[in-house]
Order: structure tokens, then sequence, then C-alpha cells
């Protein structure tokens, strides 16, 4: 009895082992859904306005990103699927910016959005991004307010102004260190929007807790801006040292030309980028803007400091007919680094499932640690802090130089590839 007892239950085993393996063999060799072909980014952009040529500059890195990607294979764990970005304009303006960024969420299903470039903008998209649980990186914009707000959707790759600013009050340290305590006073000229607000707000932190005076800060809207005689006059009366500036592209060219009009020479113009490391500016101010410095986060001539900067310059120039700028190369190491994201998240879920994938997105950024061998930006790296802030990276300092018409970086020294010159010489010693 026990025997046939024993044979029954080794039967009964012996059926589930047979009926297991089956099912493991029909879902393995079971027809699959269609392989996934493409994961959508959305992006975000000043493409036309005031800010147009600023918006192709940064698409130009973000296309030339997606290219190489997709060139070098796609998203691996998804079978090779490519990257397809769909774009939304935001024309400058925060509500059409945020308009654009919930139809790219609820019309276009992107897995993710990357943008958005002016500071007022990215607040108002990433508003949006934050209250549909889809990742945002943010590659451009550098209100220090924007990584304030508490958010878990929202990274940023780019060093903010806070950074930025307190960099800004070092270099005038190092120059009345090298030069002589030549720069006591300041004078800070802004635009209006949150970018230019904020800036200035650390400028005048820093200087102030470095002992320099503040003599005079001036806003105007650039937006609709066309005149800056009024505001160059007031500051030319308060006798700065150095003006400390923050403006996009339109009123950066106004600016240098009022400025030269009105024979205003300080000792030193230090601009925080934006509009003054814009192609267009440098072409249409030409020879005014020599010995103008400028914040930058990345400079062509950093191609024998960087590995692997010379061959993608290369291939970008090829391509587009101009070397990657701050602009361009921020925008391409976004792209980047979402992707290295994106790879991880689909080791843990599928496109298929949209919100279980743009959460492991998120996850996958709030994780990420790259080296400095895997992006093209003079940090040590990227890694993002509770707040969402990449707490590796920093900025340089460029000067305009005669010698070729191009910015030079000079700052930090270890970085530097000329030798700085300072105090800037005074339109009349240039000859007009």
């Amino acid at each position: 009895m026990k025997r046939a007892a024993l044979s029954k239950v080794a039967a009964v085993a012996l059926i589930v082992v047979i009926v297991v393996v089956a099912v493991v063999a029909w879902l393995a060799l079971r027809p699959k859904g269609p392989a996934v072909k493409e994961v959508k980014i959305g992006v975000v952009l000043p493409l036309s306005g005031k800010l147009a040529e600023t918006g192709a500059d940064l698409k130009r890195g973000i296309e030339f990103a997606v290219e190489e990607i997709n060139a070098a294979g796609g998203i691996k764990n998804l079978g090779g699927a490519e990257i397809r970005v769909v774009y939304g304009d935001s024309a400058g303006k925060p509500e059409t910016g945020a308009a654009e960024a919930e139809r790219l969420i609820t019309e276009e299903k992107v897995v993710a959005l990357l943008g958005a470039y002016q500071s007022a903008v990215t607040k108002t998209v990433s508003e949006v991004a934050e209250r549909y649980k889809v990742p945002m990186l943010n590659p451009d914009s550098t209100s220090p307010a924007l990584t304030e707000r508490g958010y878990k959707w929202f990274f940023r790759t780019t060093p903010h102004d806070e950074t930025f600013a307190a960099q800004h009050v070092e270099f005038l340290d190092y120059l009345n260190k090298k030069y002589g305590n030549l720069i006591k006073k300041v004078a800070i000229i802004h635009e209006d929007t949150e970018w230019g607000a904020k800036t200035a707000e650390a400028w005048q932190k820093h200087l102030k807790a470095h002992g320099y005076e503040v003599v005079k800060v001036v806003s105007y809207h650039a937006a609709t801006v066309t005149s800056l005689d009024s505001e160059i006059e007031t500051i030319k009366a308060a006798n700065p040292d150095a003006l400390f500036a923050a403006s996009y592209v339109s009123d950066a060219i106004l600016l240098v030309q009022t400025c030269k009009h009105k024979d205003f020479n300080p000792k030193l113009i230090l601009a925080q980028d934006a509009g003054f490391i814009n192609p267009s500016y440098v072409k249409e101010v030409g020879k005014d803007g020599f010995y103008i410095f400028s914040r930058e986060v990345f400079n062509w001539d950093l191609l024998e400091k960087i590995p692997r900067l010379k061959a993608i310059n290369d291939r970008y120039k090829a391509k587009y007919g101009v070397d990657l700028n701050g602009n361009s190369a921020r925008d391409y190491t976004g792209v980047w680094v979402l992707y290295y994201a994106i790879e991880e998240a689909a080791k843990k879920a599928s496109p298929e499932n949209l919100e279980e994938f743009r959460k492991a997105i998120r996850d996958a950024l709030a994780a990420i640690d790259l080296p400095a061998d895997k992006i093209i930006m003079p940090w040590a790296g990227v890694k993002f802090d509770s707040k969402g802030q990449n707490i590796k990276g920093r900025g340089i300092i460029v000067q305009m130089r005669p010698e070729d018409g191009k910015y030079h970086t000079v700052y930090p020294p270890e970085l530097a590839t000329v030798e700085l010159t300072f105090p800037m010489p005074t339109w009349a010693e240039r000859g007009g």
C-alpha cells in the first residue's frame, strides 16, 4: 500500500513538472508584442521670437547627440530602439512653454522632457512635468531657485548662478591679487526675468561678502528694450571699476554698442554668458567685443584638456560649420545624461507602460553617477543631490581675444589656454 501511494505521489509530481516546463516553454516561444522601435523625448526651446538663434544653437546640440546615440545602436536595453525628439516652441514665453510641455506629455506621450533654456520658461515647464510625474532634465537654465522647490522629477546638469556668482567674485579676487587691487566698486546690469533677477541677487550677495562695493544695480526688460542709453549713463555716473552683465542676445549686442557710444570704460566687463556667447552676438559686435569676459561652462579651446572632445567637435563642425559652444555642448551633454538614465530604466520597465517607465527614468536619474570621461564638459562628472542639482559641475571664464576674435579660456588657471588682458583697453586706446 505504501509503495502504491508513493508511486501515485511520484506520478503526480512528474505531471506537475511536465506542466510547469510546458508552460515555461510556451511563454518563451509565444509570439511577442511588437518590439519598441523608438522612444520619444519632448524638448521645449525658444525656436521663434527674439531667442530663436539661441534656440537653434541648442537644437543643434540636441540633434547631434541623438544622431550619435542612434548611430551607435540606439537604446541597447530596448533592442536598439531609437530616440526621437519631439519639439515644443516656447517662443520665449513661460505660458507658451507650459502649454507645449502639456501637449508633449499628454498628446505625444513622451517619456521625459528636456529644456527649456530661459529660467522663467523652465520654471513653468517643470511645474507641468512635476504635476504629471514626468522626469525633466534641464541642461541649460541657471536660476538657483529652480532646484529649491522640493521637486522630485526635476534634474539640472548645469551649475547654477549661485555657483557662477561665487566663481565670478573669486575671479575678481584673483585679478586683484595678480594685478594689484584695481577693482573695488562694481555695477550690475541685468534683464528682468527670473534668470537675470536671480543672477543679480547672487552677485550682490557674494560681492558684499568679499568686501566689494555694489555702486549701482540696473534692470531692463529684454523682450522690449530698444535703447540702453539711460541705463549706461546711470551706471557710468556711478564710476564702477567693473560691470557685471546678465543679458540675452539682442540686448547683449545693444549693451556693448551703447558702452562704446557712451565711451563707458570700466576696467572689466564680466558677462553671465547667455547672449554673450551666442554666435550671432560674436559676429555682430565684432572687435567691439574684444577683451570682454564671460562666464562659460564649455569652450572650444578645451579640446586638448578634455578626452574625446576634439573628435566630437570635429564631427559637429563638419556638420554645422561652427564649433560647439556653451549652449550646444550643454544640451548635447543633457541628451547623453538622459540616454544613460533611459538605458538603466529599460532594465526595469518598458515604454509600453508609460507611467512605470517614466518613474524608472526618474529613479535612474536620481541614482546616476557619471565620471568626467563620460561627458564633454569641464566638470568632475554628473551626480544629483536630493534637490536634483548636479554637484559635480563648475564654470569657466573666457575672454574674447583680438588675435582671432574668439573666446579663450582664462580661468581657472589650470584650464587657461592664454594669458588674459586686464584692465580692458579704453575705447580710445582701441582706436575706435
